[in-house]
């Protein structure tokens, strides 16, 4: 009885290796086409004319010789007569005694003009029309 382990080193040295299985996953990926969409973009155009009414004023400037004394009474001070603007201008004249003269009017007539403007103009707009196909 001399050693206890004598017989499992036979043991050991008599033992089948048995291979151990091992298994492997691959995973890969891949593209289906199931339906495909066809996007579609139409502009359309349309002319419109456009229409408004502008308005304009004109100025016409007339000098008015008037050339007559003014009293202390006739003040000569702007003044609005109808649509007319009247500016007095004063001149001062030296005699032996000194008054004041009237010496022109500037009339100043305003008049509304009126036209009608027109313009042809493109408007354009889009639309989008989507259509699902079958591969």
């Amino acid at each position: 009885m001399g050693n206890k382990n004598a017989p499992q080193a036979d043991k050991a040295e008599s033992a089948e290796v048995m291979q151990l299985a091992e298994e492997e996953v691959t995973l890969s990926k891949q593209r289906q086409v199931d339906s495909r969409l066809r996007l579609e973009r139409t502009t359309h155009s349309v002319e419109k004319l456009l229409e408004a009414e502008l308005a304009s004023d004109e100025v016409h400037i007339e000098h008015v010789a008037i050339n007559r004394p003014v009293t202390a009474e006739d003040s000569a001070q702007v003044r609005q007569e109808g649509d007319v603007l009247i500016i007095p201008v004063i001149e001062e004249q030296v005699e032996i005694i000194r008054r004041k003269i009237l010496k022109e009017e500037i009339h100043i007539h305003k008049r509304t003009k009126t036209e009608i403007f027109r313009e042809s103009v493109t408007l354009r707009h889009q639309e989008v029309t989507i259509t699902k196909e079958k591969p």
